[in-house]
């Protein structure tokens, strides 16, 4: 036998596996934990995602007014209950959206090459929260069921 000096690898913990051979980290955990781009972050799932959410939300209301006054066509009260459905369909799919995105950014704000950056991310994603705060302080007595 010819000895060709090739590394041989063994497995102590019995997986199996090559190392370097495990699958991707998926892009959820990865974003959450802080290991993405900013770049990536802030672009596909904090701008465009973001428009998809609410264009989904928008689409929620109007389809549960629609709906809503489809079922009580005699005054617009069902409309009125019908886009507060919406509204509240709408609210519990963008709310763990809109919370996986808002750590994502903020945890992965210094993966960027300029710091100035990660850093006004942070300050804007903290402006961003207060400023939601306060409006649902200020608005939310002109929700009436």
């Amino acid at each position: 036998m010819i000895n060709d000096q090739t590394p041989v690898y063994i497995n102590l913990h019995g997986d199996g596996g090559m190392p370097g051979n495990e699958p991707p980290e998926p892009l959820i955990k990865r974003c959450w934990h802080g290991r993405e781009k900013l770049w990536i972050v802030f672009w596909a799932y904090g701008v465009f995602g973001t428009g998809g959410i609410i264009a989904s939300c928008l689409a929620m209301i109007f389809i549960g007014l629609q709906v809503g006054l489809v079922f009580a066509p005699q005054d617009t009260h069902g409309g009125y209950i019908g886009s507060l459905v919406g509204m509240a369909l709408g609210a519990a799919m963008a709310l763990p959206y809109l919370i996986w995105m808002t750590v994502s950014l903020y945890r992965c704000a210094p993966n960027c090459e300029t710091k100035i950056w990660g850093r006004l991310v942070q300050g804007w994603l903290v402006a961003q929260w207060l400023g939601i705060a306060m409006l649902i302080h200020n608005y939310a007595h002109l929700i009436k069921f």
